[in-house]
């Protein structure tokens, strides 16, 4: 009887391998598996159930009245501003050693200033600040928010003397249409 025992057990340990063997030797299943293992997603876009929306931030650039520039997504898009969802802006840590006048435009370049977007803000020298980019319901309806595939969004600085030297971040998002 103990000999049938050993035997019962032998004879299931071996089908639980054959099973396991076919099992795994036909590979995992097709579909990708994995997990962020933090907050931070290194993508420059996220997309939800088909809805993008791209996301850029960079530094500002020094001794330029082109403080930062972004292009837009290889698609029809809007820029968030503060009529919409008010994420897109400039973060001065310190604004410049002059007062100076932010402006964000839409441009087919880099360096224009093409289509002023809502009408700027003041910023004394030496000073911290943060800007929204901004739009008037005019504007919307104009389209003065809305992006060609490529086409620019340049945050300047005009006023004052001098050098502009300032120090922080500009951030974008454009939602595909």
């Amino acid at each position: 009887m103990d000999n049938i025992k050993v035997y019962g057990i032998g004879l299931i340990a071996v089908v639980g391998l054959v099973f396991g063997y076919l099992g795994f030797s036909r590979g995992l299943p097709e579909y990708p598996v994995g997990a962020i293992s933090g907050p931070d997603i290194s993508s420059s876009y996220l997309s939800v159930n088909g809805v993008r929306a791209f996301y850029a931030s960079h530094g500002m650039t020094k001794a330029t009245t082109t403080i930062c520039s972004f292009q837009s997504p290889n698609a029809t898009s809007t820029l968030r501003t503060a009529a919409g969802n008010g994420i897109t802006g400039a973060n001065f840590s310190v604004s410049s050693t002059t007062a100076s006048r932010i402006t964000f435009a839409k441009a087919t370049t880099a360096f224009a200033t093409t289509t002023i977007i809502g009408s700027g803000a003041e910023v004394a020298a030496n000073v911290k600040a943060y800007i929204l980019a901004s739009s008037t319901a005019a504007q919307q309806i104009a389209g003065d928010n809305k992006f060609a595939p490529g086409e620019w969004l340049v945050v300047g600085m005009q006023g004052g003397t001098g050098t502009f030297s300032p120090t922080g971040t500009c951030t974008a998002v454009f939602d595909v249409i």
